[in-house]
């Protein structure tokens, strides 16, 4: 009997060693990545070589495409035609794994008027898959509709939205581009996701926005969600100033706010900073919320065009852009190399 018990005991120390061992590989796997790549020749050449790639001009042409549609209001009649435009776009850059995700909500327009406008919304989700680990997801997103406001404006007519939010979008179709381009193999899933409906995203009456639609489907599938990257405003700098970028915190995912400085300083101009004042107001918000690791680039001088008849090509700056667009890129290649 004594001899059955060592036998047992050593088994059971071998079992807890191999599980304690794992669960130190799963954590190297997150919060030690920003040390991993930066020790690693192989993935700085991988991430230098990607990031040359990204190009001021497709990210202007890909603004002004969605800019050209004069409106991106949520409950303007075109927003079919827009999510068909960005879907396209995905397709002609190589994806075959393209969807149109429609969802319904209803809001009151103007806010405290009872006029209730009921729709249909769409997300478009294009996805890279992983080699490796397929059901573990990477989330590159930015959300596509937008609105202006005054007494004499008429979003269904005009709301160019041009740095709000076409440069998050460019952002998203430029790395997809990119990625495309260089054949990349990433090791987990990748979905480059253009929500619908975030601007009214608090204000729903029934429904919901394009985000938090998109978690609550995610969350009941086999797939896991490693990681959600938000681009929203990021094309507005002025001229004289450093280019400067807040980095939105979310709290528990400081590992991805530690990669993010890391490819920021080692690959962009850009001077980053630290903050979580806007963290409840994107799509980023439902990931974290739903306990998903989150981060939301924006920029640091908010637009003073914002959300006007204003916010078009020639208030915003491309080169500063493209320089944002970097970050997100070099984030998603470390992970997935």
């Amino acid at each position: 009997m004594k001899g059955k018990f060592t036998i047992l005991f050593l088994g059971l120390i071998i079992v807890f060693t191999i599980l304690v061992h794992s669960e130190k590989k799963v954590s190297l796997g997150t919060d030690d990545i920003a040390r991993r790549f930066a020790d690693e020749p192989r993935i700085d050449s991988l991430i230098t070589d990607y990031l040359k790639e990204i190009n001021p001009d497709s990210i202007k042409y890909l603004m002004q495409g969605l800019v050209n549609f004069k409106t991106r209001f949520m409950l303007a009649d075109n927003r079919r035609d827009i999510s068909v435009w960005i879907k396209d776009r995905f397709e002609f850059l190589g994806y075959t794994d393209v969807v149109i995700d429609s969802f319904q909500n209803t809001l009151e327009f103007p806010p405290g008027s009872k006029n209730l406008h009921a729709t249909g919304q769409y997300n478009v989700i294009a996805t890279l898959k992983g080699i490796k680990n397929p059901d573990d997801i990477y989330i590159l997103g930015a959300h596509y509709d937008c609105f202006i406001m005054g007494p004499e404006t008429d979003p269904f007519k005009f709301s160019p939205g041009a740095n709000n939010n076409a440069s998050g979008v460019a952002a998203c179709l430029e790395i997809a581009r990119v990625m495309k381009k260089k054949d990349f193999k990433p090791k987990s899933s990748i979905k480059f996701i253009a929500f619908g409906a975030e601007e009214f995203m608090t204000l729903f009456v029934e429904g919901k926005s394009g985000s938090e639609h998109y978690v609550n489907q995610i969350s009941k599938s086999n797939q896991t969600i490693r990681l959600m990257i938000d681009n929203n405003q990021i094309s507005y700098s002025p001229p004289s100033e450093m280019w400067k970028l807040d980095f939105q915190n979310y709290p528990g995912s400081e590992w991805v706010t530690d990669l993010a400085h890391s490819i920021c300083e080692k690959y962009t101009k850009i001077t980053p900073v630290d903050t979580n004042d806007h963290i409840n107001y994107t799509d980023a918000y439902y990931f974290w919320k739903t306990g998903y690791p989150a981060i939301f680039f924006e920029e640091f001088h908010f637009n003073p065009y914002t959300f006007t008849e204003k916010d078009v090509m020639e208030n915003c700056n491309v080169a500063y852009c493209a320089e944002v667009t970097k970050i997100s890129g070099g984030i998603l290649v470390s992970c997935n190399y």
